[in-house]
């Protein structure tokens, strides 16, 4: 069998190919996405775009065209004559976000509470039962990781794909203002009880609890990322 560069195999087009190539480049895609979460690239940082591609073992055009990505997507700005580099958000835009994402909650726990299957409340409610393990450990970064998979399970229970791809477009954006949430143990506990609220709304099938007690909880996220601010302004 010969292949040449065009993705012809015996004269007849590699269909496969144009799907294999937007697979890789998805996979780049989150890569770097990851990168950007998890602070490893900073708000207003340049990304090099052959460090980038040697970084994560792919072509520079590749590195490129995840990029431009990533500019669509709203976590990189791409700038004349400079390059690439991650956005900054400001406070004011963060507000909007978090406003975007409230309204968006409050559509999820309508839609997730009356859409639950029998299998997705056991798994939140195994999710809630080791979060209040995380909280009576005072384990801050387990409990941090537990909520954003309950938050994920709950968004697949919408069973709407177009509100899960908008919601977590917002989320990510808002990861390049605050990269973790930060919770005190006063907090944790707060956000366990908003999180056994909504489950019991969920559970119950009661579509418009479900709907206020995930936007409350949204808000509450937003007001913990004020106070949050203002704690590191204040020790500046």
């Amino acid at each position: 069998m010969k292949t040449d560069t065009t993705g012809v195999v015996n004269g007849k087009a590699n269909a496969r190919a144009p799907e294999v190539i937007a697979s890789k480049l998805d996979e780049i895609r989150d890569q770097v996405r990851g990168m950007i979460q998890r602070g490893e690239l900073r708000p207003g940082e340049r990304v090099n775009e052959q460090a980038l591609a040697q970084h994560i073992g792919v072509g520079r055009n590749s590195a490129r065209e995840a990029l431009r990505a990533l500019e669509q997507a709203g976590l990189v700005r791409i700038v004349p004559n400079r390059g690439a580099e991650v956005r900054r958000l400001s406070l004011e835009e963060a507000m909007d976000l978090y406003e975007i994402r409230a309204g968006l909650a409050r559509t999820a726990g309508r839609l997730a509470a009356l859409r639950l299957t029998a299998e997705e409340e056991r798994s939140l409610s195994a999710l809630i039962d080791s979060m209040d393990a995380a909280v009576a450990a005072r384990d801050t970064p387990e409990y941090q990781a537990l909520n954003t998979e309950f938050h994920s399970q709950l968004m697949k229970a919408t069973k709407n794909p177009r509100l899960i791809k908008i919601n977590q477009a917002v989320e990510e954006e808002l990861t390049l203002y605050l990269h973790k949430g930060v919770y005190s143990y006063t907090q944790m506990q707060r956000s366990a009880k908003e999180h056994h609220d909504l489950f019991n709304a969920l559970r119950t099938g009661h579509a418009e609890a479900a709907a206020q007690a995930f936007e409350n909880h949204v808000q509450t996220g937003k007001k913990r990322m004020l106070d949050t601010v203002s704690t590191s302004e204040s020790d500046r």
